[in-house]
């Protein structure tokens, strides 16, 4: 029989299965469509629910850094350097156990190597072990991570950082950050100023700022601009790095000079150690331009080591006080300014009653008889100022007192100058402002009023900048120049008022005869303030309650430097105070002038500059042929056949003479250091590797460890004793 002939399974379908298998397929075709038109947009137009997936994917191969500027240096007016950057290292115990290297070596310190590393850490930073124990101690405790150990472990120099790491003491690293180095040490410290350290909210890294002096004053030049760093790789594998550099600080130029700032410090040295007062000043200033050369106080400090900066610590430059007689000098202009100053009219000394009170004579109100006013100036007579302040008017001489410019900042770049205060109510505190009491002043003002005096009667504010260079061009973005803020009196007055105060000095009476020049005509006027306190003022006579300062201008005739010089409340030789005070003043002026002979100041010019060249990898007579022809110093360190290093680098730019050590690496000496600057010590110690113990301020006067012994007999560190240099 015949078989039957089977159907295809798609007959067998029914009319209703056929259609939905067709919806079903033109769905996919339909979900095909749509995807593959969004993915064709997305391909064109990267972007989705508006991210922007091209950036994202760019974000993946990407990385940023942040290039760290550097804050710009101080410098003297000749190029020599005041505040340099450097690198501080802060020491960290590594705590965390999951801490190990590729090769599983344990990077962190194990609790039963406590004892050793404290013992290593406290022979190396100072301190007894137990107090590192305890800060290990107390970091497992409280489930750190890492632990640091105060201030004996905080910002640590590149020598001390180096042979801390040369110990390999387990689980110790380092955390570095920018820092600042002075290498004259305590050198115009007030004028320097110095930084501290702080977290930038942005990028949070450690940065400088200033605090006081130049480095708060000039902050904003002298701190730069971050950049950042970009490595990036886009979708078709190019490399798209790009840099936004950061800018470095300017360098500022001050207007001191070395040379004489050395002189002053050390006759400043010695004056408190004489005297032993509770403070000292003195400052040295060119009337013609305003700047300031030379100037120091007592007590000083070391911004590189933080002595000296305490709680109680103040810049006399900018702080007010009762300046005293020197005063006079001012209210002597004014009387003569208004002719109301005739030297050869006479009065009654000793004692003048206004409103009931007693204005005095420093003699305890004995006086000298009727005396003529030229007397009276000579022998800085209380009761002479006050009677000329009456024959001017208490309006006139405020005037006068708003118009040399006290009471308010001179703006001189310091920060945080003392506006000054006065009593001018009654006719008796009225009486007091001509002789420096009832009134407080700043060193700064003082000096800026007596610019008129020394000049044309054009005052000039005081300066402490020269000029301010852009080290990433090279261009000079700021130049000083005099700046004229005034003119209270003539030329006329000017000149007179110098007259006057010639018998400050000159007279057979006069209180200023030590300050007096040899072959130099000398004037000026002395001062003694008594301080006042929560009972009234002081009583004469008691000299270590009182504030006693000098005002002296050379030549005479036409100064060409001022100097002012502040004792406050000294408690040694206060029956010498004129004498001690004129060994700080006559040398300092002798010299300035000798300077300044000709108009020929020691002022640095493009000529005086060089750049070091690079010598590393020459043979040593070669690499010191080639240094001595950059008008430099050699300092070859070693007997090796090459140079390794060297130090300043090659193309940093010097002044001529200045050392470049050269070292060979092979059987390094230590050398002769007598004479060399803290400066050029700390260079040679960085590339020889030997920790430094400094003692002091100034030049190498005495060090630990002799000339020419080899450093591989086992010296590791050299204690140095820095002095100023000897004053005849």
């Amino acid at each position: 029989m015949a078989s039957k002939k089977r159907k295809p399974i798609w007959q067998k379908l029914d009319r209703n299965s056929r259609l939905a298998g067709l919806v079903l397929i033109l769905s996919m075709l339909m979900v095909l469509i749509i995807l593959g038109a969004r993915f064709s947009k997305i391909a064109v137009t990267k972007e989705v629910k508006g991210h922007q997936l091209d950036k994202a994917t760019q974000q993946i191969y990407q990385s940023q850094s942040i290039d760290e500027a550097k804050r710009g240096q101080i410098f003297d007016a000749n190029g020599t350097p005041l505040a340099e950057n450097t690198t501080a290292y802060t020491v960290v115990a590594i705590l965390d156990d999951q801490q190990v290297d590729a090769d599983g070596k344990k990077m962190y310190v194990e609790k039963s190597q406590d004892d050793q590393v404290s013992q290593k850490l406290a022979k190396a930073l100072g301190g007894k072990p137990k107090t590192y124990k305890k800060a290990l101690a107390d970091g497992r405790k409280a489930g750190s991570k890492q632990v640091q150990f105060g201030s004996a472990g905080l910002h640590l120099n590149v020598i001390d950082y180096k042979q801390l790491k040369e110990q390999n003491i387990p689980g110790i690293t380092f955390i570095d950050s920018p820092a600042r180095f002075y290498p004259n040490g305590a050198m115009a410290a007030n004028l320097i100023g110095f930084t501290n350290h702080k977290e930038n909210e942005k990028t949070g890294l450690d940065e400088i700022t200033g605090i006081s002096g130049i480095e708060a004053g000039w902050n904003k030049e002298l701190t730069g601009k971050d950049g950042i760093k970009t490595t990036a790789v886009d979708e078709t594998n190019t490399n798209r790095a790009k840099a936004d550099p950061a800018q470095n600080g300017y360098d500022v130029y001050t207007t001191i000079d070395s040379k004489l700032q050395t002189t002053l410090e050390s006759r400043m040295d010695k004056l408190n150690d004489r005297m032993k007062p509770e403070s000292a000043l003195a400052v040295v200033m060119d009337p013609k331009t305003g700047e300031i050369v030379a100037t120091t106080q007592r007590p000083n400090f070391n911004a590189s080591t933080g002595k000296g900066v305490g709680n109680y610590w103040q810049n006399e430059l900018t702080s007010a006080f009762e300046p005293g007689s020197v005063m006079k000098g001012v209210s002597l202009a004014a009387g003569i300014d208004t002719d109301n100053w005739n030297s050869n009219d006479t009065y009654q000394s000793g004692t003048l009653t206004i409103d009931g009170k007693k204005i005095t004579d420093w003699n305890q109100g004995n006086g000298w008889g009727r005396i003529t006013y030229n007397q009276g100036i000579a022998l800085s007579s209380n009761v002479a100022m006050a009677l000329t302040e009456r024959k001017i008017g208490s309006k006139t001489w405020e005037k006068y007192i708003h118009d040399f410019g006290f009471l308010k900042s001179t703006k001189s770049g310091l920060p945080e100058e003392n506006d000054g205060m006065m009593q001018f109510r009654y006719p008796f505190e009225r009486a007091n402002t001509a002789f420096g009491q009832a009134i407080s002043t700043t060193p700064l003002q003082m000096l800026q009023a007596y610019t008129a005096i020394a000049g044309d009667g054009t005052m000039i504010k005081p300066n402490v900048v020269s000029k301010v260079i852009d080290p990433n061009t090279k261009k000079v973005v700021y130049e000083a120049k005099p700046e004229k803020v005034g003119k209270p009196i003539s030329k006329k007055t000017a000149e007179a008022t110098r007259k006057q105060l010639e018998a400050v000095v000159y007279d057979e009476k006069g209180l200023g005869k030590d300050y007096a020049l040899p072959n130099v005509r000398t004037t000026g006027k002395s001062g003694t303030a008594q301080i006042s306190t929560s009972e009234g003022y002081s009583t004469s006579f008691n000299f270590s309650q009182e504030i006693h300062s000098w005002m002296g201008m050379v030549p005479a005739k036409n100064p060409r430097y001022i100097m002012y010089i502040v004792v406050k409340k000294p408690t040694k030789a206060t029956g010498e105070i004129t004498t001690e005070m004129s060994k700080v003043f006559k040398p300092v002026m002798q010299q300035a002038l000798s300077m300044a002979e000709g108009e020929n100041k020691s002022v640095s010019s493009e000529a005086q500059i060089t750049k070091v060249p690079n010598v590393v990898n020459k043979e040593p007579k070669d690499a010191a042929d080639q240094v001595k022809k950059a008008a430099l110093e050699p300092v070859i360190m070693g007997d090796g056949d090459k140079i390794t290093a060297q130090t300043p680098g090659k193309d940093i730019e010097i002044l001529n003479s200045q050392r470049v050590f050269l070292n060979t690496g092979k059987n390094l000496e230590v050398p002769d250091m007598h004479g060399w600057s803290k400066n050029d010590v700390m260079k040679w110690a960085e590339l020889a590797k030997i920790k430094i113990n400094s003692n002091g301020d100034g030049f190498v006067a005495e060090q630990s460890v002799k000339g020419g012994t080899l450093l591989q007999t086992g010296v590791h560190e050299v204690t140095v004793t820095y002095k100023q240099p000897k004053v005849k």
